[in-house]
């Protein structure tokens, strides 16, 4: 089993709801992958298979524009106890679609991340439909959560986390 505190593992938003058996069933599939700031961890327009969950430290998540990159969205892994709303998880297209990744992200401070691949997931679902049903809510939820603060108004302050 990889070195993932199941109890900080329940608190983030993407395992919200999984049952200790579950949590230790992903657990097993996780590989923790720490980063010095300024690595770029997703490129865009490559294409992806994995699935990352911030454990400690930011980064941003930046797209092309002919101004050069622009960051979109700051997300950054939340404290022990704390449950991160704004997000602590990215890539998690790549379990929606097979299309190529639709942002560069690059750690912004050094960072613990858990990486969780696509099919090694997508084989822990078909054990466990429940655990698919939960994992692909809570994606749903976050990406729903971050349309909303990208519509948000400019001028409120909410348009980027």
């Amino acid at each position: 089993m990889a070195d993932v505190d199941l109890e900080r593992m329940a608190d983030k938003p993407l395992f919200q709801g999984l049952t200790s058996a579950q949590l230790a069933r992903v657990a097993e599939i996780v590989r923790v992958r720490e980063v010095p700031s300024g690595t770029v961890l997703i490129h865009e327009r490559d294409y992806g298979d994995t699935l990352f969950v911030l454990d400690a430290g930011a980064v941003d998540v930046r797209v092309a524009s002919p101004e050069g990159d622009r960051t979109i969205a700051e997300l950054r892994a939340s404290a022990p106890g704390e449950v991160s709303w704004a997000g602590d998880f990215f890539g998690e297209m790549c379990l929606l679609d097979l299309e190529p990744r639709c942002a560069t992200v690059v750690a912004t401070t050094p960072a613990r991340l858990w990486e969780l691949n696509r099919d090694e997931l997508y084989w822990l679902f078909g054990d466990d439909k429940e655990l698919q049903k939960r994992i692909l809510l809570s994606v749903g939820r976050a990406l729903s959560r971050r349309l909303r603060l990208l519509d948000a108004p400019a001028e409120t302050g909410a348009g980027r986390r």
